[in-house]
C-alpha cells in the first residue's frame, strides 16, 4: 500500500511530467518535429521546457532532451545539472542518454518506453543493438520508416509505417594517427593529461589507466581496425589536419573545460562545410562535444537535417551522445584518429564510460545505470496521447 509520501511524490512527478507533455503537443500542432518534449526541475521549479525541434531548425540534434538540457545549462549558467531533475514523455534515444551523463543529471522521469514509440514509427532498437557491436572499427545500420497509405473499403486512406533502410555510417580508425595522438599525450595541450599523470603519481596513474582501458582484443576475439584505401589516405589526412587543428584552436582559446584535445570538420563532395571544438566550457552547454558542435553547423549550412553524402573527420571516435548525433543525422563516414580507449588512457574516461553503462545496465536501454535514478511510467497516458495526435496529423518520421 503506497504511503502518503509516496502519493505526493507521484502527483507531483505528474505534474511535473505535464509540463513536458504539454510542450511536445504544442510542438506537434505546430510542426517543429516528433511527438516528444521535456522538463528540467531544480528545487521544485521547472527551468527548461523544450519539445522536438529537429524539422523547425533542419538540425538533427535538436531532441526535446538535447534542447532542454541546452536550454537547463544556459539558465543556471552551468555544464553541470547534478541538482537538476529530467523529465521526458518518451524513453531517450541513445543520443540522449549520452547527454543525460554529460550533464549528470541524477534523476529521470519517463512517461512511455521506447516499445510505445516503436508502435508510431519511432524505432530505436537498431541504435541500441549497433552500440552493442562497438569495436575498432564498425559499421552502423540506420533503420526508420515512411507511411505505407492503403485505402480502405470506405474510400479512406489508412497509413501504416513500414520500416526502410536509411543508410550505412562506415567508421574507419587511424587516420593521423601519430600526430592526433600526440594531441592527447602532450601535457602542454590537453590539461587533463597534465594535472593527472605529470606527476611521479601520476605516472603510476597512469599505468593503472593503459591496463584499465586497454584496447587490444579480448581471448578468442577479433578486432581489427578498418582503414582507409591506402590511395585516398593523402585526402584524409588532410581533413584531419583541420580536425586537429580545430581542437589545438579550441584548447588555445580555452573554450572546453579543460583544453580538451577535440575537433571535427564535416566534409561533402571534397568541400569542407564546418568545422569545430569542444565547447563545454565556454557555452555552459553539456551537449557541446566536437562532433554535435559540428554537425549543427553543417546542418545549417546546408538547410536540412540529412546530412547524407556528408563524411565527419574526428580527433577521436565518437563518444555515445555524439554517435547517436552521428546517426540521425546520416552521416555516411567517419574518420577516426584515435580510439576512446586511447581517450581514456589520455584521461578521458567519460566517453568510454557512457558506453559501458548504456550496455551493461540492468533492463531497458540502460536506464538502470547505477549514475542515474530512473522512474518509470509517469503520466503514461497523456504522454502517449501526444503519439496518437501526431500520428493521427500524419506526423512526419525524419
Amino acid at each position: 500500500m503506497a504511503t502518503t509520501e509516496q502519493s505526493n511524490d507521484t502527483v507531483i512527478a505528474e505534474a511535473f511530467m505535464q509540463t513536458a507533455a504539454a510542450s511536445a503537443l504544442a510542438g506537434v500542432r505546430i510542426g517543429h518535429g516528433g511527438p516528444f518534449g521535456a522538463s528540467i526541475v531544480r528545487e521544485g521549479v521547472v527551468i527548461a521546457c523544450a519539445h522536438n525541434m529537429v524539422l523547425h531548425h533542419c538540425d538533427p540534434t535538436r531532441h526535446a532532451e538535447m534542447n532542454a538540457i541546452k536550454q537547463a545549462c544556459e539558465s543556471i549558467g552551468s555544464h553541470d545539472l547534478s541538482d537538476c531533475e529530467l523529465y521526458t514523455t518518451c524513453e531517450p534515444c541513445p543520443m540522449c542518454w549520452g547527454a543525460v551523463q554529460w550533464s549528470r543529471l541524477g534523476k529521470v522521469y519517463l512517461g512511455v518506453d521506447r516499445d510505445t514509440a516503436a508502435k508510431y514509427g519511432f524505432d530505436d532498437k537498431i541504435f541500441y543493438d549497433e552500440v552493442g557491436e562497438k569495436a575498432g572499427a564498425y559499421g552502423l545500420s540506420r533503420y526508420g520508416y515512411i507511411k505505407d497509405t492503403s485505402e480502405l473499403a470506405d474510400g479512406k486512406v489508412k497509413a501504416e509505417p513500414k520500416r526502410v533502410h536509411k543508410n550505412m555510417v562506415e567508421i574507419y580508425d587511424g587516420v593521423l594517427q601519430e600526430g592526433t595522438a600526440s594531441l592527447f599525450t602532450n601535457p602542454l595541450v590537453n590539461r587533463t593529461f597534465r594535472r593527472r599523470f605529470a606527476s611521479a603519481s601520476g605516472e603510476r596513474l597512469s599505468e593503472a589507466f593503459k591496463e584499465m582501458f586497454d584496447g587490444s582484443p579480448k581471448a578468442g576475439e577479433i578486432r581489427r581496425p578498418m582503414l582507409p584505401p591506402p590511395a585516398q589516405m593523402d585526402q584524409h589526412e588532410s581533413f584531419m589536419k583541420l580536425a586537429v587543428a580545430a581542437a589545438e584552436k579550441g584548447a588555445r582559446t580555452g573554450k572546453s573545460k579543460e583544453r580538451e584535445p577535440f575537433g571535427a570538420v564535416i566534409v561533402k563532395d571534397g568541400k569542407v562545410i564546418a568545422e569545430a571544438h569542444n565547447t563545454v566550457l565556454h557555452s555552459r552547454d553539456a551537449t557541446a562535444t566536437a562532433e554535435v558542435n559540428v554537425i549543427r553547423s553543417a546542418a545549417a549550412a546546408l538547410g536540412t537535417h540529412n546530412l547524407e553524402g556528408c563524411d565527419l573527420y574526428t580527433t577521436s571516435h565518437p563518444d555515445l551522445m555524439s554517435l547517436g548525433a552521428v546517426l540521425w543525422a546520416r552521416i555516411s563516414h567517419v574518420y577516426c584518429g584515435v580510439t576512446q580507449q586511447l581517450a581514456a588512457q589520455c584521461g578521458f574516461e567519460d566517453g568510454l564510460l557512457h558506453f559501458k553503462d548504456l550496455l551493461e545496465s540492468e533492463g531497458k536501454g540502460g536506464r538502470s545505470n547505477g549514475n542515474v535514478e530512473v522512474v518509470e511510467g509517469i503520466s503514461k497516458d497523456e504522454c502517449e496521447a501526444v503519439f496518437k495526435e501526431w500520428s493521427d496529423r500524419n506526423g512526419i518520421i525524419y
